[in-house]
């Protein structure tokens, strides 16, 4: 009967393990990102890129991906959904990789899990004064992974 007793205990001890890591490779889909801008007063509107414009380094496709466009008050958003978090670090090195030599409009960068957002907003690289900033960085942590 103690036999049987630690199996039991072992299985759930198994269980646990595997969905702790279910919860911890959490898959985030643009769309649940548009919603938690809007959920704190941040109004995207989508647009389309023209082919011409796609040669534009934030809405060029990272290792393969190319990007939901948007409008936040002017500015421009990009959103990249990666399959996996892996995937957006090798999407964030290649866009690295391939600025290097660029001189770029003042932007931030922001990630969460699979997902990769550029924010053109072209001011000064104090954070305190980026309009949207913090806002937005409010609506990634609300977004709730697993």
């Amino acid at each position: 009967m103690n036999e049987l007793k630690k199996i039991k205990s072992l299985c759930l001890v198994f269980f646990l393990a595997a969905c702790q890591s279910a919860t911890s490779s959490a898959y985030i889909v643009e769309a649940e990102v548009v919603e938690a801008f809007q959920r704190n007063k941040m109004n995207l509107v989508e647009i389309h890129t023209p082919e011409e414009e796609e040669e534009d380094i934030f809405g060029s496709k990272l290792k393969g991906v190319k990007p939901g466009a948007y409008q936040l008050k002017e500015k421009l958003v990009f959103i990249y959904e990666f399959d996996t978090a892996a995937d957006r670090e090798n999407g964030k090195r290649v866009f690295v990789e391939k600025t290097a030599s660029m001189n770029l409009v003042s932007y931030s960068q922001f990630e969460k899990q699979n997902i990769l957002i550029f924010y053109l907003h072209g001011g000064n690289l104090n954070p305190d004064n980026v309009l949207f900033e913090k806002e937005i960085q409010e609506a990634l942590d609300s977004l709730v992974e697993g």
